[in-house]
């Protein structure tokens, strides 16, 4: 075995061993309480550690408390991903040791490839004795435990919600290295986590409130009669703030601002009408989307739908619900921009029923 080709294969190892210590037992550990589809939230001190050790990706929800059920949006862009790998902080000198020691020992069990034991055995003397091959950089001594406090070792992290794929394991070629607190490594270096990238992680992790669609009449609709439509839950901007402690004080972060720009209704059929026409509910300045019907027969809803035709034949109709947010971020060092906007969508089943008259 060469040893160019024993170190490919100690990379491998070595990012398994590393990862695997930064995070023992979970992928991420959240704080919120969040699931796939809805969390709660409780403050600025609520958040989302994303794998990486001590140093981790952290996600915080710096737009304050909520008690509102929420649900993660739907970029409109179908192509849009977050990173599924970045090269950051992963582990402080002492810890970075430990965890290459156990998988050394890890390693070294029978039947393991005489190769395995070679390769991690060099990649532990790069840490170690100063050992270097083309392509490693310079070596350390001691694991640069004289340097415990001073910085941290960078490495791969997996996106622990990215799905398995051979991106999520890009970043594995870049083998551990040490940068001093508040610093960053050398420039050209690939894949180190940015502001953009954190905006996107933070993107991934927005939960917006649902649409809970709430109607009058609450059950059965009729034909020409207004059906007033009222959501449950009240839109305004959400923000969402991801972060790498550089230490020495200094950070990198990118904070995202989710903002309702329209709820949008659809029948569910042709055979209705809109208000407003354009099915687009004003959102109030409260936040507060359509309202109750108030006793005037003769009023439009805010929001609502007039169906002109029953579902007798047809089977209920899905009165669709859509809001749509926009997403803007700004970040460290002058940085920001523009994301994709988001959706959340959430249909109502609704019957519609003839009569020759009612009495509201």
């Amino acid at each position: 075995m060469s040893i160019a080709g024993a170190a490919r294969r100690g990379l491998v190892l070595a990012a398994v061993v590393v990862l695997a210590a930064a995070t023992p037992g979970h992928a991420y550990t959240d704080t919120s309480k969040s699931s796939s589809d809805s969390s709660q939230t409780s403050g600025t001190s609520s958040g989302v550690d994303l794998a990486a050790g001590a140093k981790a990706v952290r996600i915080t929800y710096p737009s304050g408390s909520s008690s509102t059920r929420t649900h993660a949006i739907a970029s409109v862009d179908v192509n849009w991903t977050p990173p599924a790998c970045w090269i950051g902080p992963i582990a402080d000198p002492v810890t970075f040791k430990k965890d290459v020691l156990a998988g050394v020992k890890a390693t070294d069990v029978p039947g393991q490839p005489s190769y395995a034991l070679e390769a991690m055995d060099q990649y532990k003397n790069h840490y170690d004795t100063g050992y270097t091959w083309d392509g490693s950089g310079k070596g350390y001594k001691d694991f640069n435990v004289d340097q415990q406090g001073k910085g941290m070792f960078w490495g791969a992290v997996e996106n622990p919600d990215a799905p398995n794929t051979l991106a999520k394991y890009a970043c594995n070629g870049t083998i551990p290295f040490f940068v001093p607190n508040g610093q960053r490594p050398p420039a050209g270096t690939p894949n180190v986590i940015t502001p953009e990238m954190l905006s996107k992680l933070a993107y991934a992790h927005t939960r917006v409130p649902g649409v809970t669609v709430e109607t009058n009449p609450v059950a059965t609709q009729t034909v020409n009669l207004p059906t007033w439509v009222r959501l449950e839950e009240k839109y305004t901007p959400v923000k969402v703030r991801a972060s790498v402690d550089l230490g020495g004080g200094q950070e990198i972060w990118a904070e995202t601002t989710a903002r309702p720009t329209s709820v949008h209704i659809d029948p569910g059929t042709s055979d209705a009408t809109l208000h407003p026409a354009s099915g687009d509910c004003p959102i109030a300045a409260d936040g507060t989307v359509g309202a109750d019907y108030g006793g005037d027969p003769k009023a439009d809803p805010p929001c609502g739908v007039t169906y002109l035709r029953s579902t007798q034949a047809t089977g209920p109709f899905d009165l669709d619900v859509t809001a749509t947010w926009s997403v803007s971020w700004t970040g460290s060092g002058g940085t920001g921009g523009a994301l994709p906007d988001g959706r959340v969508q959430q249909p109502k089943q609704v019957t519609v029923q003839e009569i020759q008259s009612v009495n509201r």
